[in-house]
């Protein structure tokens, strides 16, 4: 019997190893992904890459900050979320990795630069 539970154990252990590999590129690129998404309109969602899917929910811990103009004026608003991944395959899920994204917008009211395009 104890083998029995050492067989199953391992196995269980080698499932959970074999998901942290796999996970690995699909958190990796879902926060990259984060980067150029405005938060606040899309504060939750799925990237799925292969057979493992990762959900975020993103909470604003501050929004539309800007420099005091006695420092010197910006053009952006800056918002800083605390972000929650959670990476699932098809039979197990991997606990949840918090992390911080910072999303920046333009002004309202600036016109935006067209690169000389």
């Amino acid at each position: 019997m104890a083998l029995f539970a050492w067989i199953n154990t391992s196995l269980n252990q080698l499932q959970r190893a074999e998901l942290y590999v796999d996970a690995t590129p699909a958190i990796n690129s879902t926060a990259q992904y984060l980067k150029s998404v405005d938060l606040a309109q899309r504060p939750s969602g799925t990237l799925t890459s292969g057979a493992i899917s990762v959900d975020w929910s993103a909470h604003a811990i501050e929004s539309d900050m800007t420099r005091d103009s006695n420092y010197a004026n910006s053009n952006f608003l800056l918002s800083l979320y605390d972000v929650e991944l959670t990476a699932r395959g098809e039979i197990h899920s991997l606990p949840a990795l918090h992390t911080r994204v910072v999303n920046y917008r333009l002004k309202p009211g600036l016109a935006e630069l067209d690169d000389g395009f």
